[in-house]
């Protein structure tokens, strides 16, 4: 598998910032359209003017297939998606104008600031990581009874009041996981945090954090079935699409941190995304990335087994996602991340929509089978055929 190349960022840059630009590196992955254009001619045995007249059926679909999305997917490959499979994927960017069109907004910080997110799983005791202190140097904001962390003494207390390597700090409104990270060895005099090396409190603060408010946590440890194919927290991603009083949830991936990740997110160097038996919690695909392309593996490449394994607590990781997304009813199109722990399943976190991209990509399969197809008709969203500016996605002409 090819990975993602290094990023060059200035030495001072935040994790935010650093994990953004790794983020839209990979999304960019593989340079313009017609350098994609010209890898799928290649990978399919296609002219180049067969697979421009494919990805153009594609794009007057109005499912927002974009080159990128018709190369990650492998579109052209009647094998791999036999029938009318090909024309059930929807492109990576869509989420965002379906999620908005599908939702209501005024739902949005209720889940997308993890924080308040937080406090309404709490008051349902839904379990959770922790919460030992949010880190904030800029805002005027209250957190209630958690800890608010604004200087580097206040952090060192927090973090040598805990076991070593046991907590973990994520942004309270980031997107895609940027900026997640484990905190380290630590004593009075500083801290080891990844990517950065050793550093004194106030560095931490001012150069890994910068002016981004932080949730810091405890940090999760993987049940010892999926461990061995571990080097970070691995995550169950649940899709839920309400209709009415109805939850479907159609289909289940599982992102596993692994090539020395600590964070699970499929776009970081290295990590996995596996299809998974929504039923059954049985492991039915791995996959992993081979350049801009999205390829499926006979089985995880360091260690086998992870292929066709019944994921434990099963039942009780559906029977939170169900309790979760009642409680947050109010979001038509959401989805869950559940870690499992040793002593069962956790919620990470709730999401308002989540990537149709990572579904895809664990699945094998396109968004649009018989439940979200009805789900969307449901809510009044046709993925009708658009025309105006066809052309302008293929070319990329302004």
């Amino acid at each position: 598998m090819t990975h993602t190349a290094p990023i060059d960022l200035p030495p001072e840059s935040d994790a935010t910032t650093r994990d953004r630009a790794l983020y839209e590196a990979g999304s960019a992955s593989g340079g313009n359209n017609n350098a994609l254009i010209a890898l799928a001619a290649k990978l399919s045995g296609q002219s180049p003017l067969a697979i421009g007249r494919d990805i153009m059926r594609h794009a007057r679909s109005g499912r927002g297939i974009e080159v990128s999305d018709y190369l990650r997917y492998q579109l052209w490959d009647r094998d791999l998606h036999p029938g009318d499979a090909a024309d059930r994927f929807v492109g990576a960017a869509t989420v965002w104008p379906v999620a908005h069109a599908v939702n209501s907004k005024s739902w949005w910080s209720a889940a997308e600031d993890k924080f308040a997110m937080s406090q309404l799983l709490a008051a349902d005791g839904l379990p959770q990581p922790e919460t030992v202190a949010v880190i904030d140097t800029a805002s005027a904001r209250s957190y209630g009874r958690v800890a608010r962390i604004e200087t580097g003494a206040a952090l060192r207390d927090v973090v040598l009041s805990r076991p070593a390597g046991s907590l973990f700090a994520k942004t309270l409104d980031g997107m895609v996981g940027s900026g997640a990270l484990a905190l380290g060895a630590a004593d009075a005099s500083g801290l080891e945090v990844p990517g950065y090396g050793r550093l004194a409190y106030d560095e931490v603060i001012s150069r890994v954090f910068g002016d981004a408010p932080y949730l810091l946590q405890t940090r999760l440890k993987n049940h010892p079935a999926l461990a061995p194919f571990c080097t970070g927290l691995t995550t169950v991603r649940l899709p839920a699409f309400v209709m009415g009083r109805d939850v479907a949830v159609p289909m289940a991936v599982m992102k596993l941190a692994t090539a020395g990740n600590e964070a699970c997110a499929f776009w970081r160097p290295g990590n996995l995304v596996c299809g998974l038996d929504v039923d059954t919690g049985e492991v039915t695909r791995v996959a992993g990335r081979d350049g801009p392309r999205v390829a499926a593996l006979p089985d995880h490449p360091e260690r086998p087994g992870l292929t066709g394994l019944a994921l434990p607590f099963w039942q009780q990781v559906r029977e939170l996602h169900e309790r979760a997304v009642r409680l947050f009813g109010g979001i038509a199109y959401q989805s869950t991340d559940i870690a499992i722990t040793p002593d069962g399943p956790v919620l990470v976190e709730l999401n308002y929509a989540g990537s149709f991209d990572v579904l895809q990509n664990g699945t094998g399969k396109g968004l649009l089978q018989p439940e979200v197809r009805d789900f969307f008709a449901f809510h009044g969203q046709d993925f009708a055929p658009k025309r105006r500016g066809l052309l302008r996605g293929i070319t990329g002409r302004r």
